[in-house]
């Protein structure tokens, strides 16, 4: 995943338009994803459309059109993923964020932000 993230946005422009983008200029790492709120898992559509042409369009627009950038993805989904956007997902190594596990780290980030290691959580 990026470390040391320097942007965090979304992107709108270029023919291109991309829900989550996370920037390191330093290392040149980019983050590109997607998220979804619909009834239906999120098919390999989407997957493979930011795979094969968001980032495509997104790396022509870095310096020297993104020649040495490592690229990761993420991608969230209300009600997760069909079992063939999973497996293209896990062939790039992307993260897949659906909305229990997105509520289940949000209640464990805030409970260690709030609760620090050795101060005796409830």
């Amino acid at each position: 995943m990026v470390s040391h993230i320097y942007w965090v946005g979304s992107h709108w422009g270029g023919r291109v338009q991309v829900d989550v983008v996370a920037i390191n200029w330093r290392e040149k790492q980019l983050l590109l994803g997607e998220s979804k709120w619909q009834a239906k898992p999120t098919g390999k559509h989407i997957v493979r459309e930011v795979i094969e042409t968001k980032t495509p369009r997104v790396l022509k627009l870095l310096p020297k059109e993104g020649d040495g950038w490592l690229v990761h993805y993420a991608f969230f989904s209300r009600t997760g993923f069909t079992d063939d956007a999973r497996l293209l997902a896990n062939e790039q190594n992307a993260q897949l964020v659906d909305l229990t596990r997105l509520d289940h780290d949000l209640h464990t980030t805030s409970v260690t932000a709030n609760h620090p290691p050795g101060t005796g959580s409830r």
